[in-house]
């Protein structure tokens, strides 16, 4: 894998122009007619600023455009600091000839008069020449020490992390990643803490301590969901794709692969399509399709030879070669194409890579001792075995394989005990387990986080309309009044009859409006149609078909029969299973249910109420989280007792208290009960009755499960 490093611009750069906050159309604005030319430079510098929180992509297509028009901007300053931006292009794309070309030619000799942008090349010196005096990160911590805000500072500590990094200085680039997160932290942008977020899971990649990479990964992707960067998504999504493809964990890796590929996708960047494609190829030749790995490595390699990125220019092609090995004097020629224009000490694991494959190539066509040179100096390049990935880890089984062959039997075994060695001390595999577990457990927090943010959106939306609904009625109820209290005074005491009416009805017709809401619950019906398009995401045709056609035939049954007083007790039976199987279905299984009507019921045909259980069944769900515990389960009982209907819901859940203890239980004010109520006072006096509802919990002693025990009219289908 090459180094993701490049991804990271110069944190903070672009703070020297921000003389008063103004959005960007109203600069563009300003630009349209500006007519001085440092002016319009200054505007569209500010106007870079903005673009650069948001996206970098976009951040350097509008560098690129500012270079072509370089000609328009005279005089010596606009000319470097049009240079500083090309600099900083090309270290953002990776362009390291290009960047040192740039900066030796055209900005080591030059000052800037303005201390930020002097701040600026200073930084870039850091990267191009870390062992040049001038650039060096202590003689830049002392020169500004006490003039940079903590976003500044972040950018210097993060350069210096990627110096020692490339240098393989385990603890010192952990040092500099730590400094840089603890400043980051106290800086004015979320963004800045991302990309220091990013960079340590970068270091702790490059030594091999792949757990701790994987959960700052995590980290900063969340990060970047909360702030609504969706630029910022990417990296850790692909770093993440890559540590599973090392420890072979495909599945998963597919599954980040994928969503990588979405947002680079919906965002149209090309740079990170072709670092998607990448390490698509990296996962192909995994699960050994190397015909699709050859295509997507070619595709990503053009991209990369167009912005002369030389670090996965290098990469690629060794990937598209290993994809490749059909025409056996090609592959070679090719191999010793690429060993010979290896530079010593620019990228170990690169080197390390390209000989292990050489090894691998060697040893198919049976050239044992090459082989063996091959592989033994794959693992001479790396600086110490900690650096040893699983795949080059494969060079000492290699060697104990050729030495077994040459009949070098002690020397065999000699590598088969290093790699047994290797087993046992590297980090790698011992994590291995629980990297994919936190890979998977983040994969669905990102599935519940986004259904939870569409059901924000659904609450927000919904309680807008409401207060819409409301100021209406509130506006007509006191335009009637008002009229009705001029013209007809004299028969106010009839109009207050009629208005009483108008009430009742208007309660009544509110009463089942919100019946019918509670019962078709927004949230599950988004829930569902989230299910759906899992389903459809993972190519499962067979479980969205069933879970669709279950969803809709509920549907269908609670707007059919909603509106009527009582329905059979056997329709009910079907409507409350259909919903629980689908809650079922959406929880993937962890719980079970079950669903219980006596003979007496069933033989004369009794009716109830349309779904007047449903809100207690939901509340066991989604409060008694029985998704959450083993063995959760829900039952329902119909039964007829002394003349009357007792219906039972009983759940082994959580338990109200605890329940009640839950954010989303604070956050939320269920009417369920408020509205039951009310119906079976509205029963109560239509049919004579005494109907209840009580609550309580299952097992007093422990406070854990909840019973609710309905009692309501027996009524009959020949009654009705």
């Amino acid at each position: 894998m090459a180094k993701l490093v490049l991804f990271f611009v110069l944190s903070g750069f672009f703070s020297s122009f921000h003389f008063y906050a103004q959005t960007e159309k109203q600069l563009r604005s300003e630009l349209s007619i500006q007519k001085d030319k440092t002016s319009q430079l200054n505007i569209r510098l500010r106007i870079l600023d903005i673009i650069y929180e948001r996206d970098r992509n976009e951040w350097q297509n509008e560098v690129a455009i500012l270079i072509e028009q370089r000609l328009a901007y005279p005089g010596k300053n606009n000319q470097s600091l049009i240079s500083l931006l090309e600099a900083e292009r090309a270290f953002y794309l990776g362009n390291t000839e290009s960047l040192a070309a740039i900066f030796d030619q055209q900005l080591m000799k030059y000052t800037f008069k303005n201390a930020n942008l002097e701040w600026r090349k200073n930084i870039l010196g850091l990267a191009v020449h870390p062992n040049n005096e001038a650039f060096d990160y202590q003689a830049l911590r002392t020169k500004y020490r006490n003039r940079q805000n903590k976003r500044e500072q972040a950018t210097l500590y993060l350069q210096i992390a990627r110096n020692f990094t490339s240098n393989d200085q385990k603890d010192s680039a952990i040092w500099a990643s730590n400094i840089a997160l603890q400043l980051a932290k106290r800086a004015d942008k979320k963004w800045v803490l991302i990309e220091a977020m990013q960079q340590q899971a970068e270091v702790y990649w490059h030594f091999n301590l792949f757990e701790l990479a994987v959960q700052r990964a995590i980290n900063s992707l969340q990060l970047a969901e909360e702030a609504q960067l969706e630029y910022f998504k990417v990296k850790p999504l692909l770093l993440i794709a890559s540590i599973c493809i090392e420890v072979k964990s495909f599945n998963q890796a597919l599954s980040y692969l994928k969503r990588s590929n979405e947002i680079a996708q919906q965002r149209k960047d090309e740079f990170q399509l072709a670092l998607v494609e990448y390490f698509y190829g990296h996962y192909y030749l995994g699960v050994k399709d190397e015909k699709k790995a050859e295509l997507v490595a070619l595709s990503a390699l053009q991209y990369f030879e167009k912005v002369g990125n030389r670090s996965y220019i290098n990469n690629a092609q060794l990937l598209k070669l290993v994809a490749n090995q059909d025409n056996v004097n090609n592959s070679e020629n090719l191999f010793n194409s690429l060993i010979a224009s290896l530079k010593p000490s620019k990228d170990a694991l690169y080197e390390a890579e390209l000989l292990f494959e050489y090894g691998n190539f060697l040893l198919s066509t049976s050239q044992f001792q090459k082989a063996k040179d091959a592989f033994q100096k794959s693992l001479n390049k790396l600086p110490s075995e900690s650096l040893i990935r699983p795949k080059i880890a494969n060079a000492y089984r290699s060697l104990a394989v050729i030495s077994s062959k040459m009949g070098q039997s002690e020397q065999a075994y000699n590598y088969q005990q290093k790699y047994s060695n290797w087993l046992v001390n590297s980090p790698v595999w011992r994590s291995a387990a629980r990297i994919e577990e936190m890979a998977a457990a983040n994969l669905r927090e990102e599935r519940e986080r986004l259904i939870e943010n569409q059901q924000a959106s659904i609450e927000r939306a919904e309680k807008e309309r409401k207060i819409v609904e409301l100021q209406r009625d509130r506006q007509l109820f006191i335009s009637i009044i008002f009229i009705v209290a001029i013209i007809f005074g004299v028969i106010i005491f009839v109009l207050r009859v009629q208005q009483g009416k108008i009430k009742q009805d208007q309660r009544e017709a509110e009463l089942s409006q919100t019946l019918l809401r509670t019962q078709m619950n927004p949230h599950f019906v988004f829930n569902a149609m989230s299910v759906i398009q899992s389903y459809i995401f993972e190519n499962d045709p067979k479980k969205s078909s069933q879970f669709l056609v279950n969803f809709s035939r509920l549907m269908r049954l609670i707007l059919e029969n909603s509106p009527k007083e009582f329905i059979p007790i056997e329709l009910e039976y079907e409507i409350l299973d259909k919903y629980l199987n689908a809650q079922k279905m959406r929880f993937e299984n962890r719980f079970e249910y079950a669903l219980n009507i006596s003979e007496e019921l069933l033989l004369n045909k009794a009716v109830v109420s349309p779904m007047i259980t449903q809100p207690f069944i939901e509340n066991s769900i989604e409060h008694g989280q029985l998704h959450t515990i083993e063995g959760g389960k829900i039952v329902v009982d119909f039964k007829a007792k002394d003349g009357k209907l007792e219906i039972q819901i009983t759940d082994n859940g959580v338990g109200r208290n605890k329940s009640a203890k839950t954010k989303k239980i604070k956050s939320h004010k269920s009417m369920a009960i408020d509205i039951t109520r009310e119906r079976i006072s509205i029963l109560n006096k239509k049919h004579k009755f005494n109907g209840s509802l009580s609550i309580r919990d299952l097992d007093e002693k422990k406070k854990i499960g909840t019973s609710v025990i309905l009692i309501l009219p027996l009524k009959f289908d020949s009654e009705i």
